[in-house]
Formats: C-alpha cells, sequence, structure tokens
C-alpha cells in the first residue's frame, strides 16, 4: 500500500490519509468575522476533496490580532454558533477539521485595517515587520504578554464548542508568536527575549493553556517556523538549529502535531518541497510527534517519497486545494471528472474526488494568480 494512504491516528481524531488540506486564507469572512456564503460554498466543497485531514484558515483570538478585515474570529462567545455550519460541512463528509488560532502582532498587511479607528499594531519589540518597512509597531506591555495564553485558550475552547476536531496554534509566517521567535523582531531584555528557549517561552506558555481546556481527546496542534531563511540561504534571524530546541520542547510538553513552515521568510519557496531538509531536521528531535511538510509538494512522487525518506508523516497541501475549493464540486460528485482552466499555460488539465486521483491530477496546478494570505 502505498504510504500516503495508510491511516493515522491523532489522540481520538483517525485520518484515512496522509494528505492535509493546508490553512489557507481565502478571504470570505463577514465583517464580523463569521462565514459568509461563499465562504461556507468553499468549505462544502474543500469537505469532499478527498484529503485526510483539513486545517482551516487562521482564525483570529481578538479583533486586534487580525491581519485583514477579511480574517475570521474566534474571539467572542457569540461567534460559536456562527462557526457550527462550517464544522457541520466537514461532519457531513466525514473528514476531521482543525482550525488554527492567530494573532497576527505587527504584521498586519491589510492598510485599511491598519487605519482603521483604535488599531495598534503589537509586537514583541518597537521593530518594524520585515514586511512592512517603515511602520513602527508598540511594544507589547508584561500584562499584554500575560494576557494571551489566555486569550489563546478562550479561542480554543470556542473553537472545540464550534465543533472542531482539533487546534492548531499558529506560530510561524511572521505572526506575532513567529515574532518573538525570532531574534530580528524581538530584540526584549526581560524573560521573553535572549537566547531561543527564553524568545519561545509565551509559544510555550501559550501552548499548555490551550491544551488545557482543549478536551483530551482531541489534539493540539503548532504551525512552527523552522527559521527566518530558506534551506540553502545564508542563515539569519532564527536559525534551523533554534527551531529544532523549540520543537524537542513541545514534544516534551505534549504536543499531537507539528506542521513546518517558514518564520520570517514566509511560506513560499524556490523548486519542490523546499521545507523538507528543515522537515527532516525537526523529525529527528521530535520524537514520536508526527510532522507535517507543506510547501512546493506537487506530485503523488515527491509526496511518497518525502513520507518513505522519513523527512515527514504527512504532506500539506494548499494553493492547488483552494482551486480545487473554488472551482470543483461536493462529495456528491467524487469520481466524476471536471476541468481547470490553467490559465498561464492555455490548456485544462482534468482532476477528479477521488481520494488518491484528487492529489494524483491536482497538485501539479498552477497556484491563484491573486494575491494569498500566508497560511
Amino acid at each position: 500500500m502505498s504510504l500516503l494512504q495508510q491511516p493515522l491516528e491523532l489522540r481520538s481524531v483517525r485520518l484515512d490519509n496522509r494528505i492535509v488540506a493546508a490553512p489557507t486564507a481565502t478571504g470570505t469572512a463577514a465583517p464580523d468575522g463569521t462565514a459568509t456564503e461563499a465562504g461556507l460554498a468553499y468549505y462544502g466543497r474543500l469537505a469532499g476533496s478527498g484529503v485526510g485531514l483539513a486545517i482551516i484558515e487562521h482564525h483570529a483570538i481578538s479583533r486586534e490580532g487580525r491581519a485583514r478585515l477579511s480574517q475570521y474570529l474566534l474571539d467572542r462567545d457569540e461567534v460559536v454558533e456562527a462557526h457550527r455550519p462550517v464544522t457541520a460541512c466537514f461532519k457531513a463528509a466525514g473528514l476531521p477539521v482543525f482550525v488554527q488560532i492567530n494573532h497576527a502582532g505587527s504584521a498586519v498587511r491589510d492598510e485599511e485595517l491598519r487605519r482603521s479607528e483604535g488599531v495598534r499594531l503589537l509586537a514583541p519589540s518597537p521593530v518594524s515587520h520585515p514586511s512592512l518597512p517603515g511602520v513602527l509597531p508598540q511594544a507589547l506591555t508584561q500584562g499584554e504578554i500575560d494576557a494571551l495564553p489566555e486569550a489563546y485558550a478562550a479561542a480554543a475552547r470556542r473553537a472545540v464548542e464550534a465543533g472542531y476536531d482539533g487546534v492548531e496554534i499558529h506560530a510561524c509566517h511572521g505572526y506575532l508568536l513567529s515574532q518573538f521567535l525570532s531574534p530580528l523582531t524581538n530584540i526584549r531584555t526581560d524573560r521573553y527575549g535572549g537566547d531561543i528557549l527564553r524568545r519561545a517561552r509565551i509559544l510555550f506558555e501559550v501552548f499548555e493553556a490551550v491544551r488545557s481546556v482543549v478536551d483530551s481527546d482531541l489534539p493540539v496542534a503548532v504551525r512552527l517556523g523552522a527559521a527566518d531563511t530558506l534551506p540553502g540561504e545564508e542563515p539569519r534571524g532564527l536559525t534551523i538549529e533554534e527551531s529544532r530546541r523549540v520543537a524537542r520542547e513541545l514534544a516534551s510538553l505534549g504536543v499531537d502535531l507539528l506542521d513546518i513552515s517558514g518564520n520570517l521568510c514566509g511560506y513560499d519557496g524556490p523548486g519542490e518541497a523546499w521545507f523538507a531538509p528543515y522537515c527532516r531536521l525537526i523529525r529527528d528531535v521530535a520524537g514520536s510527534v508526527p510532522v507535517v511538510c507543506t510547501g512546493g509538494i506537487r506530485s503523488a512522487d515527491a509526496a511518497e517519497m518525502l513520507l518513505r525518506q522519513g523527512i515527514c508523516d504527512l504532506v500539506g497541501i494548499g494553493r492547488p486545494l483552494l482551486e480545487v475549493g473554488k472551482r470543483g464540486q461536493g462529495p456528491e460528485e467524487r469520481g466524476q471528472t471536471h476541468t481547470i482552466d490553467k490559465e498561464s499555460e492555455g490548456r485544462g488539465q482534468a482532476y477528479t474526488f477521488d481520494k488518491m486521483d484528487l492529489f494524483v491530477k491536482c497538485v501539479g496546478l498552477t497556484p491563484m494568480t491573486h494575491r494569498l494570505d500566508p497560511y
């Protein structure tokens, strides 16, 4: 049997295969942070995609923690009921679904949001974000840092009440927890700055707070930024050696899944499976904790090789599935063949919603041409 087709259990959650729909920001939230008809339609189609696990896009833990105006929220108890139609899509399809929780910190790329009344850009230190040169954030006070674990935990509790099967803490792509990890954006001199374990202290505190409120039979994952530079580049800022120490500590704390991506360098890279070298190094220190490799995995052969070589335990695909979610059909049409127009190549490509055929035929699609939020 193909390793891609092998099941995996994360606490009480069973994955039918090793393919993960990576969290990809769709920009479909209403102004109050709840799902629109467009969002429900997209997630309804994604639920029928045949992947083993869906991790849906980053939800802000507070209105102040949003990256964009169109971002989903888990900031208040009133949104729980509004999330249930989303989780119902996945339950109807029998697909486990995790939700990602996040605080943008100073990585607010939406200019309209940055200019909104009452919005403060918060960060570990008063240092401009690399993607927003010249935009100076405010350093979080000790009291504001102390409040973060509870804010993440409250969002996680709401997620479980809404019916999600697990929670993923977002700690990469230059958002707040990622900013704490990097010495380029964290120059604090208190207990949250300094060496890597001090810079990661807030991540550990957030994880423990979230784990304490999530049911014991449900998984808690961390999406971890492995380094501030891509593999093969001159190291600068957070290094892979440092993130290995973070991964080892998270494993000792009981994390159920480590989902690996870039830190301040973001999620894009050259070639194929560009984060594979980092995934291998982190998997070596993660013990029995499964590791997800995402980024440029465009063929089933490449994905199978990653598993066979012990680089990771699961493979994540993002933007190809976004294309499928926008243009594909629901679970009732699995097995039927459809065509996606590959505009950049001037031809179409056939795909099906059969579990393995979906990946084999869809993962090589040209990514969406419009800009996506980091997932």
